[in-house]
Order: structure tokens, then C-alpha cells, then sequence
């Protein structure tokens, strides 16, 4: 996919607008800034999930385009590789300073964010895992689920590992999205908890 194949005002027509895999968009990377750019023009905010760089860089004027967004969502060995650093404090003060908010996946130890100086953190949820795959991504999607619906940072991130450890009780990404009413019997277990856990 480049940048010919999208429709900017197709685009353009949400409240919001999410990239992941940033390193293997080989033919679109050249121009994700001009992308976010006309996103952001169009007054959309904009999240980021690099995923892994297969070939191990971390380049692609990958911090010119991080400038563009407002909710970077990597795991903690991401973070570590874009901020030059294994230290995690040090990696999200560094990040924070360029991104509104920079929300750090963390697995069994849930997640971290920081917003400004402020920095918070949310406990994972205890589920009996099946599979993991497709958990970050889930997370991202329950963090910017609440985001765009004007919640707190704490609440983004408690939604956020509330769909990370759902997607965990299928095998598959997406299939535990997919059966209502366990998805239904999930929430009502675990989202008043988490939204506890935060307060």
C-alpha cells in the first residue's frame, strides 16, 4: 500500500485515525508525514503503534513522524528501542516530551502512561490466557476507544487492558470480540474493577 491507494477524505471523515506496523509499510513510509500532516489538518488526532522493525533500524524518520501524534502506543521493548534507551523511566520522560501521550504495553504487568509530566499506571487483568497473539493491538483499541471518547488517561488505560486480556481468553486475535455473550459476561466481570483499580 502507498500513498496514492488512500482516500484522504475518506480519511479525513473520522474523529480519529490509527497507523500500526509502521515498519512494514515500506511503500507508504516515505510519505507518513505528509499523511499525518493532512490528518491533522483535517482535525483528527492521531495514535501510533510502530510494532516491530523487522530489520531491527528504528529509522524511517520515525521521530519526525512521532512529532504528528498524540497517543504512542508501543510495548516496553519498543519503547526502549525508539528512545535510544532500556530505561523505562527514562525512555517515556524522553518520549513524553515530543507526544501528548505515550501508553506502554507492559503484559503481566500491565501498562504505564504519561501524559506531561503526570505518570500513571493500571495493573493487567487476571485471566486464564489461551493466547496472547493480537493482545497489543486489542489494548490499543480499548485505549482509543475511551480516548476518543474524552475519558482520562487512567480509564483509557484500564479499557485498554480490559480488551488485552479479553482478546486472551480465544485462541486467535479477534474471537473473543466475536462471541457476545462472553464478551458481554467479560465486561460485566471486569470493567467495574478496572475502572476501580484506577481510583
Amino acid at each position: 500500500m502507498c500513498f496514492e491507494d488512500l482516500d484522504l477524505s475518506y480519511l479525513s471523515s473520522a474523529r480519529h485515525f490509527h497507523l500500526s506496523s509502521f515498519f512494514l509499510h515500506r511503500a507508504l513510509r516515505p510519505r507518513v508525514v505528509e499523511l499525518f500532516r493532512s490528518i491533522k489538518a483535517a482535525g483528527l488526532t492521531i495514535s501510533l503503534d510502530t510494532n516491530d522493525d523487522p530489520d531491527d533500524q528504528w529509522d524511517g524518520e520515525l521521530h519526525t513522524v512521532l512529532r504528528h501524534v498524540d497517543v504512542f502506543l508501543p510495548n516496553g521493548r519498543e519503547l526502549g528501542k525508539v528512545a535510544g534507551t532500556e530505561d523505562l523511566d527514562a525512555a517515556i520522560s524522553r518520549l513524553a516530551q515530543m507526544i501528548s501521550i505515550v501508553a506502554v504495553k507492559m503484559g503481566p504487568q500491565g501498562a504505564i502512561a504519561q501524559r506531561g509530566k503526570e505518570r500513571f499506571t493500571a495493573p493487567a487483568l487476571p485471566v486464564e490466557a489461551v493466547d496472547p497473539v493480537g493482545a497489543g493491538d486489542s489494548f490499543d483499541a480499548g485505549f482509543i476507544h475511551q480516548f476518543v471518547h474524552g475519558a482520562d488517561v487512567p480509564a483509557c488505560l484500564a479499557f485498554g487492558n480490559l480488551a488485552g486480556a479479553l482478546s486472551t481468553t480465544r485462541p486467535g486475535g479477534t474471537e473473543a470480540f466475536r462471541d457476545r455473550e462472553h464478551l458481554e459476561a467479560f465486561l460485566t466481570q471486569h470493567w467495574p474493577h478496572a475502572v476501580q483499580a484506577q481510583s
